[in-house]
């Protein structure tokens, strides 16, 4: 899975908020540097309107900086770059800041050694600015540096992705036209005899069957996830609670031997696309054909969290669960378990289509037991 998610950038997107925080800093020095040196020096008072438009232009630069940096920190927290990128931003933040200012304290400090007198606040005034100004420079740096470091990691994830595609492709649609042919041959072999025999005619004819919809669902599953790699599907608004029951409503008409319950929200919107689907399609067969029940149970629950700007959706079942020591790796490509019959395909279209909607998902212990699969989507924009 990928390292966040919405929670994570909004709970612990800490260096958003240390980006905001510079900001913070930044205009309290600036109200002290007003107050202090602005305000009560009498060289300000009586240096007439030239002054006065000094003294504003000042203000209007300091609290620009300042507002420029607290409103980059909030729009960072609602980015969706994850936690380490965050940081990296906020260290370019601090590097630029810090190098402008330590350029400019060498100036001053170099016309001081060479007898120039200058007076406190101009100093002052010099190094707010030289903060502000570098800090910004210093983030922009930044933010180019982690989108860089985010295209390049896209940039990996589809070639590794078309790798297994590819790879997964050679080997199950191989595999699976194999047994196909060589059960035809079988039935054809059988209905050239004398007496056929009905038994092996059938179990031939069901291997044909079975693996033809194996076919069938890769073929589908690698469409989808192609369209999601290669981002030909532009997100917008998506009525997740009407998407949800209707997948639930397909997937108990499909298995008759399950429950699937549903407990969904009206009216939650999220920002997805039209593949959306595919995820819940996935976590419910998933939940079912896992099973170690006669008759699975899968609670499904939709539920959306303004504060945090996100819908959560919950797929519980009651079968035999996940070990903890596979709960991550099994959203990698071709992960499975070993008596699975897939081609563990499956939950890595569901983390690449989540991580493609800037949302999470993860695994945990249902209750009693079975597994619970939690995946966060971003509320769209009203």
């Amino acid at each position: 899975m990928r390292s966040g998610g919405v929670r994570e950038t909004v709970e612990q997107g800490g260096g958003s908020w240390f980006v905001s925080g510079v900001g913070i800093v930044l205009a309290g020095l600036s109200l002290w540097y007003v107050i202090v040196f602005r305000a009560l020096s009498p060289a300000t008072n009586s240096a007439g309107p030239a002054g006065l438009v000094l003294t504003i232009l000042e203000l209007v630069l300091l609290g620009g900086f300042s507002a420029v940096l607290v409103y980059a920190g909030y729009w960072l927290a609602t980015s969706q770059f994850d936690s380490h990128q965050l940081w990296w931003a906020g260290l370019w933040t601090v590097l630029g800041l810090a190098g402008i200012v330590a350029i400019v304290a060498l100036l001053q400090s170099s016309q001081l050694s060479q007898g120039r007198a200058i007076a406190e606040v101009t100093v002052v005034e010099e190094l707010l600015l030289a903060a502000g100004g570098g800090g910004i420079a210093g983030l922009l740096i930044g933010i180019s540096t982690v989108r860089s470091m985010r295209s390049q990691e896209r940039v990996e994830r589809q070639r590794d992705t078309l790798e297994f595609v590819n790879e997964l492709l050679r080997h199950n649609v191989l595999n699976g036209m194999q047994v196909v042919l060589a059960s035809a041959r079988l039935v054809e072999e059988e209905f050239d005899t004398d007496d056929p025999d009905p038994a092996a005619v059938t179990d031939a004819l069901d291997h044909i069957d079975d693996r033809g919809e194996e076919i069938v669902d890769l073929v589908e599953n690698v469409r989808v996830l192609a369209k999601s790699v290669s981002g030909e599907v532009a997100c917008g608004p998506v009525d997740l609670s009407s998407m949800l029951r209707t997948k639930v409503r397909t997937t108990d008409g499909a298995h008759p031997e399950a429950t699937v319950e549903v407990d969904a929200e009206s009216g939650v919107m999220v920002s997805a696309d039209d593949l959306l689907p595919a995820v819940f399609e996935n976590l419910l067969a998933n939940a079912i054909e896992h099973s170690d029940r006669a008759t699975p149970h899968v609670e499904v629950s939709l539920r959306s969290e303004p504060a945090v700007g996100v819908a959560v959706v919950t797929v519980a079942d009651d079968g035999p669960g996940i070990p903890d020591e596979y709960k991550q790796a099994y959203f990698g490509p071709g992960e499975q378990d070993e008596s699975s019959v897939g081609q563990g395909l499956g939950l890595y279209l569901v983390e690449t289509l989540v991580d493609r909607y800037g949302g999470d998902v993860t695994v945990t212990d249902n209750e009693p037991r079975g597994a619970r699969f939690r995946v966060e989507l971003p509320i769209a924009d009203s």
